[in-house]
């Protein structure tokens, strides 16, 4: 899954609400987001420096990366 993250939404919640979306389940559900990615870190990865980018990490057996451009991608 692709998608490009709304600027009036957080990432740390985008990112939730894909990995829901693609379990078919809500958000609350899943396990902490907080237990493998920082989360003030990841809200702030559109002002990241070049080096830093894309953020990538697993999330609920998910592999998750997001850009500066706020492009995310939630791969199985």
């Amino acid at each position: 899954m692709k998608r490009t993250v709304d600027q009036s939404t957080a990432v740390h919640v985008a990112v939730r609400e894909a990995v829901a979306t693609l379990e078919d389940c809500h958000p609350t559900q899943l396990g902490s987001l907080s237990l493998v990615v920082d989360g003030e870190r990841l809200d702030a990865v559109l002002d990241a420096p070049p080096e830093e980018l894309p953020m990538l990490f697993q999330y609920c057996g998910y592999t998750v990366s997001v850009d500066d451009t706020g492009t995310l991608c939630v791969e199985n």
